[in-house]
């Protein structure tokens, strides 16, 4: 490779990577640091990040780095070794640093209007899905928090479908965030009158520290459900305004959490613009709740059940029938009914084959046989119906949920069925094929 060639590729190599230098080390360490110091969440962090800036070890070793990239990477990981905080970074990106300029010398207000029509009822403001389980167990499916203003009618409406429920699940398991006042209103709806002290949310600008504590309403537009079981599902995706209902409600002793530790993102954070080249990610709002004096940054929230969060449905619905079956209720017979079949599919029992075998096969007039795959229940030369084992024993009708069967074992071979029933008593069919 001759002299020219080489120069060339290096040449390019820079201009891709973009070039460094000790200055650019030391001129984006001063900008980082001041704005750390001001505005950092923590105050005391943001001491020791501005302190670690200006050292000379800090950049001694910065200016080593050979790309513009790797110095953004190095001052990363080192803020980080103090902070701890996944929201904390130095980025080097010149062209998000143009449009960043070009959007903030926009017309600030109309940018802002545009981002409010994203929330619109197109996505029903993040209420995916609402429904009445078996047994009388609210479900509601929320995938945003959308501001109150906006999607608080909405918030009303679900709570209103499900205000003869005897316990609630929310499920957080795909939600990302949102509006914090949509969480002070959600949590409205299990409390009594007496407001309740859900979190204080703290913020830092030109070193000044503010403080807004959020409290739960007196008043909603709707029902209550203060004694109702609450039941929340989370999983790894679940996030901000979703961590910040789950940990205040965990916290306060109020719902029971089911499912997969949070994605641990407790900081608000803005972009600010350190230079013509570099991003600084500052985090300069936190949440903090009054009993831990703390949030869940990193850690993520964790719940009071941990399983998968594909299973955390069947987990909680079956917990929460059992929580009724104990304490007692006017409905105890629903919970009753729906309770082991919850539960049977909570334990995600592997259905195999021979499982089916033994459960094929005549019963007096009634039979269970198998067709193009699939499996049949038939009395006498009535329309058969399709059934689905659950496990070993349960087994269940696929067009309607009001009757089901269990199958019978005695040395490990299926003897009889039981056809079981919501209203009427167990009826038990002995194998005679």
């Amino acid at each position: 490779m001759s002299n020219t060639t080489f120069k060339t590729l290096l040449l390019n190599l820079m201009v891709v990577c973009g070039s460094a230098s000790a200055a650019d080390c030391s001129d984006v360490a001063k900008v980082v640091a001041k704005k750390l110091q001001d505005a950092y969440v923590i105050e005391a962090t943001a001491t020791k990040l501005s302190q670690l800036l200006n050292s000379e070890d800090f950049l001694s070793n910065c200016s080593q780095q050979k790309s513009a990239e790797s110095i953004a990477d190095f001052m990363t990981k080192e803020l980080n070794k103090i902070a701890n905080d996944k929201h904390l970074s130095v980025t080097y990106d010149p062209q998000w640093v143009k449009e960043l300029k070009e959007y903030r010398a926009s017309d600030q207000d109309k940018a802002f209007a545009d981002k409010r029509v994203l929330e619109t009822p197109t996505d029903n403001y993040g209420f995916k899905q609402v429904e009445m389980l078996e047994g009388n167990i609210g479900y509601v499916d929320i995938r945003s928090f959308a501001d109150s203003h906006l999607g608080g009618a909405t918030l009303e409406s679900a709570m209103k479908f499900l205000q003869h429920a005897d316990g609630i699940i929310i499920d957080l398991r795909n939600n990302f965030g949102g509006s914090p006042f949509m969480v002070n209103t959600l949590a409205s709806y299990f409390f009594d009158l007496d407001t309740v002290h859900l979190s204080t949310f703290e913020s830092r600008e030109s070193g000044q520290l503010t403080q807004i504590q959020e409290w739960t309403s007196p008043y909603v537009p709707g029902p209550r459900f203060k004694d109702a079981p609450l039941y929340i599902l989370t999983s790894k995706n679940s996030a901000s305004a979703a961590e910040a209902f789950s940990y205040a409600m965990k916290n306060l002793g109020r719902a029971t959490l089911v499912g997969e530790v949070t994605a641990g993102a407790a900081h608000g954070r803005n972009a600010d613009i350190v230079n013509d080249d570099y991003i600084l990610t500052l985090p300069t709002t936190r949440s903090v709740d009054p009993r831990t004096n703390d949030n869940w940054e990193r850690i993520g929230v964790k719940p009071n059940m941990e399983t998968p969060s594909d299973n955390a449905l069947n987990v909680a619905y079956a917990d929460v029938l059992n929580t009724l079956i104990k304490k007692g209720s006017n409905n105890s017979k629903l919970h009753q009914w729906a309770y082991p079949l919850a539960k049977a599919k909570s334990s995600q029992y592997v259905v195999h084959p021979e499982d089916i075998n033994r459960i094929v096969g005549s019963y007096g007039e009634r039979r269970i046989y198998q067709e193009n795959g699939k499996v049949f229940y038939q009395h006498s030369d009535d329309r058969p119906f399709e059934i689905e084992l659950v496990d070993k024993e349960i087994i269940v009708f696929k067009a309607f949920s009001s009757a089901r069967l269990q199958a019978v074992y005695k040395h490990n071979k299926v003897v009889a069925v039981k056809m079981l029933s919501a209203d009427e008593d167990a009826q038990e069919f002995k194998r005679t094929l």
